[in-house]
């Protein structure tokens, strides 16, 4: 008697691992789910303003009764849009930064700070979307999980959020 009780409780104690693993891979599962939805809020995002980007300056038809910046770029505030975006750097041109090197950050923030004193008409969220190539290694890490749980932030938010984690460098 007493083995088969011994045999029940080891079977009872093997189904409630097996339970526990099941439970454990389901909830990866569905993390996995989570991130993947906002990754996909994310790029949808990311593709409305870039959309919306291109549709402003996109030219438009020669009229000879408007302005010469209206004629070429549709509206004067498109047409500012565009002569800032031509002064604004390769992003591949901008400092790297991998987290690993004491105040590596600080080269890649006064950088893009300097970008908005040179170039004041630049639409944030234009230098943002680039930021994914100025991030290297265990900083590109950071920076992805950041950007899945923080979507669409703009620089001000990012650059408090890297001094915070990369003050004294790691």
């Amino acid at each position: 008697m007493d083995k088969i009780v011994k045999t029940l409780k080891d079977g009872h104690s093997q189904l409630s691992k097996a339970f526990e693993e099941t439970k454990k891979r389901l909830n990866l599962i569905f993390e996995e789910q989570r991130h993947i939805k906002r990754d996909r809020d994310c790029l949808d995002q990311d593709i409305n303003k870039l959309f919306n980007v291109y549709h402003n300056l996109k030219p438009q038809p020669q009229d000879k009764t408007i302005s010469p910046s209206q004629n070429q770029y549709g509206d004067d505030m498109s047409y500012s849009v565009n002569k800032a975006l031509k002064k604004l750097p390769e992003a591949s041109s901008w400092p790297k930064f991998s987290g690993t090197g004491e105040y590596d950050h600080m080269e890649l923030i006064d950088s893009i700070d300097g970008l908005f004193i040179d170039v004041p008409s630049i639409p944030d969220y234009w230098i943002t979307a680039r930021l994914n190539t100025a991030f290297k290694g265990h900083a590109s890490i950071w920076y992805t999980e950041m950007k899945e749980i923080h979507c669409g932030r703009n620089w001000p938010w990012w650059k408090i959020k890297s001094i915070q984690r990369y003050r004294n460098g790691t």
